[in-house]
């Protein structure tokens, strides 16, 4: 993530998009929590063309048990 300040008001973020989705997935699952504000970033990083991180097919978990 690279940010900058353009100036007083206006402040430049740029990241990868696997970053922007990350961010995308953290606000949404925030969004009650964080307000307005939230729901305006993820109005900015959908009108981007930034889209949640695809989910595995198939999560595999499995157990160690003591040995």
């Amino acid at each position: 993530m690279n940010i900058s300040a353009l100036d007083k008001q206006t402040t430049q973020i740029r990241m990868l998009p696997t970053e922007s989705a990350q961010l995308l997935e953290g606000l949404e699952a925030m969004r009650d929590e964080l307000g307005e504000i939230a729901d305006e970033l993820i109005s900015l990083l959908r009108d981007s063309g930034i889209e949640l991180p695809p989910k595995p097919e198939h999560v595999r978990t499995e157990y160690a048990g003591p040995e």
